[in-house]
């Protein structure tokens, strides 16, 4: 009995120190072999002796289930051989019963469960004693047990049962552990993983056309056009502009020199001086609406003499009336 109780304990430190999906089964049979102790109370004579036997089972629901078990306990019957002197004698006895089971917590691998049955119980003395005659008694019974499952097909189990044969005033009690082997079944799929959120795509950012030639090239040309003989700047023209002001923002340690360039049409003299005043317009213009320090822009005029087309034509000198942002490293 002691050993029993040892192996109760074992079972339940298992199964208390672990979690994990459901493992009753509704539609699912199972069969496994018992093993144990068995103690007959009262004046029965039977001494204490080991029980072995044979359980299986259906489960209507994960709750309810049904099961039926046969085992043998083989003992000895003690009797008085004299009226001084005590005997024994080999006897088997037979307990074989039906069981409606209820299971607590059917979705975890420890499931306790308790159990209410009816059956028989048979004791063969396996002798000819006086008075004493073989019997066959009905016998209910009703008890509690854990299983745990190893896998989803195998379980260990434990059991205590409380026997109570009608016609006797003695009741029995068995306590053992077993196996339970599981068979079909509707097995449920462990609910799936969250799917993770899916990561955005990384946001490109689009610079402006300014902003992405000036950090690859170090340099753009301006979409400014000016007309004839003038440093003027008309306000459809202040995109380009505005991005040079929003560049130097974004990096406020960049300083930018500010090119005015001319065509060829003039004196090489009097387009020396457009292209200053042109360069000037375009860096005062940054200062005064874009509020940028003025120490960081520098202006400066090449005349006609960086042309970038041709001036013998009107599309070339048109080409070459320009402004550039350079930036200074």
């Amino acid at each position: 009995m002691k050993n029993v109780m040892k192996v109760f304990l074992v079972i339940a430190l298992l199964v208390f120190s672990t979690t994990a999906f459901a493992q009753i089964r509704p539609g699912a049979f199972n069969i496994g072999p018992m093993f144990g102790v068995g103690v007959f109370e009262g004046n029965q004579e039977l001494d204490e002796a080991p029980v072995l036997g044979l359980r299986a089972g259906y489960d209507f629901t994960k709750n309810w289930g049904i099961e039926a078990t046969i085992n043998w306990i083989p003992t000895e019957y003690e009797y008085l051989a004299t009226p001084i002197m005590k005997d024994s004698q080999c006897t088997n006895v037979f307990n074989y019963r039906i069981e409606a089971l209820y299971h607590f917590m059917p979705n975890s691998r420890f499931v306790p469960f308790i159990a209410l049955g009816i059956g028989g119980q048979t004791i063969d003395y396996r002798g000819n004693l006086d008075g004493v005659k073989d019997r066959t008694r009905v016998a209910p019974d009703y008890g509690v047990g854990i299983k745990y499952f190893v896998t989803d097909d195998i379980a260990i189990r434990g059991d205590i049962r409380h026997v109570m044969a009608i016609g006797s005033i003695y009741h029995d009690l068995e306590a053992t552990v077993g196996m339970a082997f599981y068979f079909g079944g509707k097995k449920e799929a462990p609910a799936p993983a969250p799917a993770a959120a899916a990561e955005p795509a990384p946001v490109q950012e689009v610079k402006p056309r300014v902003e992405k030639e000036i950090l690859e090239t170090g340099h753009v040309e301006l979409n400014i056009e000016f007309d004839f003989d003038s440093a003027d700047i008309r306000p459809q023209y202040e995109s380009d502009i505005r991005d040079v002001a929003n560049f130097m923002n974004k990096y406020p340690d960049t300083k930018i020199i500010i090119e005015g360039h001319t065509d060829a049409v003039g004196t090489a003299e009097y387009n020396q001086t457009l292209s200053e005043l042109r360069a000037k317009s375009v860096k005062q213009y940054i200062i005064d609406k874009f509020n940028i320090d003025g120490k960081r822009l520098e202006a400066v005029g090449y005349g006609e003499s960086k042309p970038i087309a041709d001036n013998n034509t009107k599309d070339g000198r048109q080409r070459n009336r320009r402004v550039e942002a350079v930036l200074v490293k």
